[in-house]
């Protein structure tokens, strides 16, 4: 719901919507190929990302943008990090990240340069730029999964593996920028009472 508010509010507010996502990940093994600890590789990514984000918002001065972080399990049931990002512009390509995506690498131990790409003119998978996504939340929910009557118990050991290392080390599978947040809440308000946002406290219920 919060992904389709986000959607709705960022096209009813950008002029010209361009959905940009960035994916970081780190080395599931350490230097004598032995599997690490799923926690620590949480936290590496996430700490990466911290990092990479201040970046970003130098990329991205002057534009007016909005993010969306989701992180999805691998297979194995490490996870890594997708961030979908709206920009009100029409005149981005993949190459406008690569110091974002460089930042990440040289302050995440765990994550290569081959992995990310960096030595790719179009970053490969890392970064992806599209004018003509029809549908920001779908694009986005993709990288959370399907939803079903399972519980999480019945769920692939990798996703429960995946669930488990996100509430240990206490992380958000699902986060937004500061933003993303305020026009997500614009847009709960006015699909639940079909009031402007700028109108919120003109009621008369309000004046009295």
């Amino acid at each position: 719901a919060k992904l389709s508010d986000f959607e709705r509010g960022v096209s009813r507010e950008f002029d010209s919507l361009t959905t940009v996502m960035i994916t970081l990940t780190a080395s599931h093994r350490n230097k004598r190929n032995e599997w690490r600890c799923p926690a620590d590789h949480m936290r590496d990514v996430i700490s990466g990302w911290d990092t990479a984000r201040k970046q970003l918002y130098h990329v991205l001065e002057g534009y007016r943008w909005e993010y969306a972080r989701i992180l999805e399990p691998h297979e194995d049931g490490y996870g890594h990090l997708h961030i979908g990002i709206a920009v009100d512009t029409d005149d981005l390509d993949p190459q406008t990240f690569r110091s974002v995506i460089e930042s990440y690498v040289e302050n995440t131990k765990s994550a290569g340069s081959e992995a990310h790409d960096l030595d790719k003119d179009d970053l490969g998978d890392t970064v992806s730029v599209n004018n003509d996504v029809d549908s920001l939340s779908s694009y986005l929910a993709e990288y959370i999964g399907l939803y079903n009557d399972e519980t999480a118990l019945e769920r692939p050991w990798s996703e429960q593996m995946f669930y488990a290392i996100t509430w240990a080390t206490n992380t958000r599978r699902v986060n937004f920028s500061n933003g993303a947040q305020e026009i997500i809440s614009d847009e709960q308000f006015r699909r639940e009472t079909g009031l402007r946002p700028e109108d919120r406290g003109d009621s008369k219920g309000d004046e009295t």
